[in-house]
């Protein structure tokens, strides 16, 4: 069966798109290994080595928490941002106004740590990463 293509992403990852082989395959000082659960290393987890505290996007202005794709880009319109070229594996968000590209995989489950952290440092004071609430 011919493979699908594979979505690189951040941290010398590739997700692969197959019917008979799935998973992240992760290049680490020279070496190549798959990973079948790339969610639940401390790596690409949402919970980032704190303690296994899951973490949550929220918009300061409003106290919304980010619960998907449609409030992000809901929020990041309201401060010029726009969505940038069609790509099969992210979705990307620029603002004319910066030279800044903030980019986050498609699929919102896969919506990790380090891409909240893109989006706090890319839009100071309007958004922040906190523990979520249990």
């Amino acid at each position: 069966m011919p493979t699908l293509p594979y979505c690189p992403s951040s941290h010398g990852k590739f997700h692969t798109r197959s019917r008979d082989m799935s998973g992240v395959w992760v290049f680490k000082d020279g070496l190549v290994r798959r990973v079948e659960n790339p969610g639940q290393d401390d790596e690409g987890s949402s919970a980032g080595g704190s303690g296994g505290r899951r973490k949550v996007l929220v918009h300061v202005p409003s106290g919304e928490v980010v619960t998907s794709y449609e409030v992000l880009e809901r929020r990041l319109r309201e401060l010029g941002w726009e969505r940038y070229v069609n790509d099969p594996c992210l979705l990307l968000f620029h603002q004319r106004s910066t030279v800044h590209l903030i980019s986050v995989p498609r699929d919102f489950a896969r919506f990790r740590l380090v891409h909240m952290y893109d989006v706090v440092v890319k839009t100071r004071n309007v958004f922040e990463v906190r523990d979520a609430a249990n």
